[in-house]
């Protein structure tokens, strides 16, 4: 019976008109199997994430998914939590709770179960996946296989019938990777659970499937049984074929047939028959390219991280090459990103010796995309050699030759974010690649990757090597290493434990091993990759030839266009720098620093006309194109918030100060909280608000509060109505005001509440409204400059009146023109220190956070616009 369907699904991620899938068509049936494979970027994670509606990105789509013949997004929340699970690729990604029993109980917790039926859940869940043993330990102390196992478990506990994972074995090493899948095998065969996989380990997961989906560009390029898929993509003549097992290659290369070995036996079984009936080769001479002198020596160190903890490294010795590609392999918890950053300097050893003939040393980390920024892989790339002070002939030069390097021509104008993981990995090595680094040190590279790309990366790796950079590289995954190291380290509990050539150090072991060694062990004689195999059997694959010890990066042309600086009209920067002289002029007439007997509403004219005339100067009403989005016309709805914001809620703090004399400023502050959030319920009413909306903009209060705790010590200068300003220029108006009026109140529970309460949180959020409206409307542009004097003057004009004005009211002092002058002037030199703070933090933060906020924007299609 079908309980997945997916018929002539398409989607389209925001700003492309490229589909990540186009015109998919395939059913599951209850209890299936189902491994979905291809390169990266092909569309796997894409298809498996819209499997499951609360996971879904943002974009285009069209066809439809059922799930037991009901459109999947009509499911309840409720009721896909519990038939619809889903594992991703990072364990700790998927972790929400600080011990091992609660990690089992949230879902169910989470579902409203009664406590009996979750203590027994847990106990028996616990005892099938063998948790029992570290039951009640902290996460933090589980290895990444356990945590692993326990996001496993933890999903499992509610029974689901479709079990989704997305690459769960990625950060595994291959022991407890096989582990993990026997742990999917007894799932699907004794729970019954319908399994829906991504997976690149294809030789531990194709004897556990029953059927393959291959995936090209988007679209289904093969659909059939283990044993059959290679022979539908060898016909097919498709570069995809190359992602399959090692000894379905073997087999196709040596003997094509109709049915190709899936499990190790059949394979083993295939080779000695082939062996028996077969004149065998002689296995040629291992070549591995002469390295130069030793430019990096650890010897006798020890390490730990705290000195009452155990060691992680113990009395480890090393020496590196100019030139050489050395790959580090052990357990998860074995010491070997500790190792990398013992070598980069990062972590210091308490005892041995570091001696380093390198000064540039450059290290990829597991997550690449920490390593990029910036709106394209472009600008993210000319941020290395912005800072190095080349000539513009030199950048272009270094540009060009790392670019092509690395094969990243086509991908220049896309986003760092929007990059599969291959492209990804690509494009931070080129950033690194650009410092020109002695010794490259890569933790996990070919993390998530397929074997096509693994190809390229080795490539790359291999021009490196021959220009002589020496590669020091942590990685799980066996086939690699063996195929393209120039030597191989294992580590154990800290300690190096075995170490030689691809081929001496494969063929010595037993279990960490690659699928071709277990295939041709006591057959062929120190055999370990493929490719030795095939030779063996029909000489078709000649010995790898060494790499050219002085190989230039391949040269073709491109241009990389630089980004154009936009500049103001003549006109407007005049009216800038008159603006700024004259508001300078009317701070110092208000101080009282330069004499004039100007009557106050004079003195008031000087400040405000000014800032007028700044806020022109910088706004894009005469240049659209200058402005990041089209001003528009204000809708109904918010035209009515603006009247609630700005009549009812200064009548409800006039009420609570003169009519209740301040004794209830607890309940006047709630009073105006819900005034607040009022028109925000109004405006999102009508378009029916994703929870990931609420979710950005608590996130923005919890920020602005933290923000506001930091800097404590120091009263006038803080970051509040900084982030106050980008909450309301990135989300709206109303969105703004929330931010404001919430950070208030909340923050006030720390530093104590009062009836100064209602008129911050009030003063804050007309700050917050007040951006975004002429954002909205075209006013104020999202340059920095602008957005800084935005900031100087609703500081001083907006919080620093309101605020002045609620002293007078609360000191109970006779309103005038004399005291409020008195007040203002007295209140003034305050509010010009907070201004310049908030200056500042908007130089500094506005534009980057900006950049952050509208990614986050177009890729949960938060917060459109009508």
């Amino acid at each position: 019976m079908e309980i997945v369907t997916v018929n002539h699904l398409s989607f389209s991620y925001p700003d492309t008109t490229d589909k990540a899938l186009d015109d998919i068509s395939f059913s599951v049936n209850q209890g299936d199997f189902l491994a979905i494979c291809g390169a990266s970027g092909s569309g796997k994670s894409t298809l498996l994430r819209l499997l499951k509606p609360s996971l879904s990105p943002h974009g285009t789509i069209n066809g439809e998914i059922l799930f037991h013949h009901t459109a999947i997004r009509e499911l309840s929340h409720r009721l896909e939590s519990e038939k619809i699970c889903f594992v991703q690729q990072s364990p700790e990604n998927q972790l929400v709770t600080d011990k091992v029993w609660h990690e089992l109980a949230f879902g169910p917790e989470s579902l409203g179960w009664e406590q009996r039926i979750i203590r027994r859940r847990v106990a028996e869940t616990a005892s099938f996946f063998g948790i029992d043993k570290y039951f009640e330990s902290d996460v933090a102390t589980l290895s990444g296989g356990q945590k692993q196992l326990l996001n496993l478990a933890a999903v499992m506990i509610m029974h689901p019938e479709v079990l989704i994972l997305d690459e769960p074995t990625a950060q595994l090493d291959p022991i407890a990777a096989a582990d993990f899948f026997a742990c999917l095998h007894r799932i699907n065969k004794e729970l019954g659970t319908t399994v829906i996989i991504s997976e690149h380990r294809l030789e531990s997961l194709m004897p556990l499937c029953s059927r393959v989906v291959v995936l090209e560009n988007g679209r289904i390029l093969a659909d059939n049984a283990p044993n059959r898929i290679g022979q539908q993509l060898a016909q097919s003549q498709n570069n995809t074929f190359q992602l399959m097992p090692a000894p379905m290659r073997i087999v196709h290369e040596v003997a094509p047939a109709d049915n190709y070995p899936v499990t190790v036996a059949e394979s083993r079984d295939w080779l000695r028959h082939f062996v028996s009936t077969h004149e065998i080769l002689p296995l040629f001479p291992e070549a591995i390219p002469p390295c130069g002198e030793v430019v990096f020596t650890l010897k006798n160190i020890w390490f730990r991280y705290q000195k009452d903890r155990v060691d992680i490294l113990k009395n480890l010795s090393i020496d590196f090459k100019k030139g050489e590609l050395v790959t580090i392999l052990g357990g998860n918890g074995a010491g070997k990103s500790t190792l990398l950053s013992v070598i980069n300097g990062i972590a210091k050893a308490y005892r041995g010796k570091r001696k380093t003939g390198v000064t540039r040393i450059a290290t990829l980390p597991q997550n690449p995309r920490l390593l990029l920024s910036g709106n394209t892989v472009q600008d993210s790339l000319y941020e290395v050699l912005e800072q190095k002070g080349l000539t513009d002939a030199e950048k272009s030069e270094r540009f060009h030759r790392t670019v092509t390097l690395c094969h990243l021509e086509h991908l220049l104008t896309r986003h760092p974010f929007d990059l599969s993981g291959g492209e990804t990995q690509r494009a931070a090595l080129a950033k690194l690649l650009l410092t020109e680094p002695q010794m490259l040190l890569l933790d996990e590279p070919t993390k998530g990757v397929d074997g096509l790309f693994k190809e390229q990366f080795a490539s790359i790796l291999q021009q490196l090597c021959g220009a002589g950079t020496t590669i020091v590289m942590v990685s799980h995954d066996l086939e690699f290493c063996a195929q393209f190291a120039h030597r191989c380290l294992m580590l154990f509990n800290g300690e190096l434990t075995a170490e030689g050539t691809p081929r001496d150090f494969f063929s010595s072991n037993t279990f960490y091993v690659t699928s071709a060694r277990r295939m041709s062990e006591d057959i062929l004689a120190d055999t370990v990759t493929a490719e030795e195999i095939i030779y063996c059997c029909t000489g078709k694959k000649k010995p790898p030839e060494l790499p050219d010890r002085h190989h230039d990066c391949p040269s073709k042309t491109f241009s990389a266009e630089k980004k154009s600086v936009e500049k103001l009209p003549f006109w407007k920067k005049f009216l800038a720098v008159f603006g700024g002289v004259s508001l300078l002029f009317g701070i110092l007439v208000n101080l009282e620093i330069i004499r004039f007997s100007f009557p106050f509403w004079v003195r008031g004219l000087l400040v405000i006309i000014p800032a007028g005339l700044l806020m022109l100067s910088l706004s894009s009403l005469t240049e659209k194109k200058l402005s990041s989005v089209q001003p528009s016309k204000l809708s109904k709805r918010t035209m009515i918030a603006t009247i609630i914001i700005l009549l009812t809620i200064p009548v409800t703090i006039f009420i609570g100060t003169v009519y209740l004399d301040d004794q209830r400023y607890l309940f006047i502050s709630l009073l105006v909280l819900l005034e607040c959030m009022l028109p925000f319920f109004l405006i999102f009413e009508g378009r029916k608000p994703q929870p990931k909306e609420l979710v950005i903009i608590a996130v923005m209060c919890a920020v602005t509060v933290a923000g506001r705790s930091v800097f404590a010590a120091l009263p006038q200068i803080k970051p509040v109505l900084a982030l106050i300003i980008i909450s309301g220029v990135a989300f709206g108006a109303e969105s703004g005001f929330m931010v404001g009026a919430v950070t208030m109140l909340v923050s006030n529970i720390y530093f104590g509440q009062g009836a100064w309460t209602p008129w911050q949180m009030f003063a804050a959020g007309i700050i917050g409204y007040v951006a975004g409206i002429l954002y909205q409307k075209g006013f104020l542009r999202r340059s920095r400059n602008a957005l800084c004097v935005f900031g100087f003057i609703v500081t001083i004009l907006i919080y620093g009146l309101i605020m002045n004005f609620s002293t007078i009211v609360l000191t109970r002092v006779s309103i005038t023109w004399e005291s409020l002058l008195a007040f203002y002037a007295q209140g003034l030199p305050f509010d010009i220190i907070h201004a310049f703070s908030t200056m500042t933090i908007l130089f500094f933060a506005a534009e980057p956070m900006l950049r952050k906020l509208d990614r986050v924007k177009t890729k949960y299609g938060l917060l459109q616009r009508e």
